[in-house]
């Protein structure tokens, strides 16, 4: 009879171990709308805190992810600035080409003068953002509440999106917790088989 318990107990605990971690993951989201029991309310744990959630990523996505001065440091680098002048001389150059009159130019020289303009576009961009830059990254980002909108976007999401996402991200981790659950109710059940037979003995 006590060779039965070192098969029995350890499954039992297994499955115990790993149904309580696997409920305990899915309480995170769910349920995702409030019912109550009497007088508690049940509610998944993502879902009840979403407003205090939402608050704190966008904190830390503002303060150690975007920072002003990160964006700022980034918008004022001199790839960003010759990026930037080039797209703004890509959209002139364009519209250029597209006009009537500009249709009625002879090819070679059409396309010495979109080279030239292109060239003088790119220059006078990134000098004027080398200039006034700086000026125009701490006028915009003095605008930008990037924690804010954030928090709004996360708020704005629907919340299976946002479970689907979790999953997709930490699918792994999550079912190694559950693992993990089955690992040590394994254990403790071949433990309670031990003590068992031994107080049997």
């Amino acid at each position: 009879m006590s060779v039965v318990y070192y098969f029995l107990f350890p499954a039992l605990g297994a499955g115990i171990g790993w149904f309580t971690n696997y409920l305990a993951i899915k309480f995170l989201f769910w349920p995702r709308k409030p019912f109550k029991l009497g007088k508690l309310v049940v509610q998944g744990v993502i879902p009840r805190r979403r407003q205090v959630l939402a608050a704190a990523v966008g904190g830390i996505v503002a303060k150690e992810l975007l920072s002003h001065g990160q964006i700022a440091a980034a918008i004022s680098a001199p790839e960003t600035r010759h990026s930037f002048a080039e797209a703004v001389s890509k959209a002139v150059i364009a519209r250029i080409g597209s006009s009537r009159a500009f249709a009625l130019v002879p090819g070679g020289v059409r396309d010495s003068i979109i080279q030239l303009v292109a060239q003088i576009i790119v220059r006078e961009v990134e000098k004027m953002l080398a200039a006034s830059g700086p000026e125009l990254t701490g006028d915009l980002l003095a605008k930008l509440n990037i924690a804010k909108l954030i928090e709004e976007q996360l708020l704005g999401m629907d919340w299976q999106k946002i479970e689907g996402l979790v999953f997709t991200i930490a699918g792994r981790e999550l079912k190694y917790i559950e693992a993990m659950g089955a690992v040590l109710g394994a254990v403790i059940g071949f433990a309670q088989a031990l003590l068992l037979t031994w107080g049997l003995a």
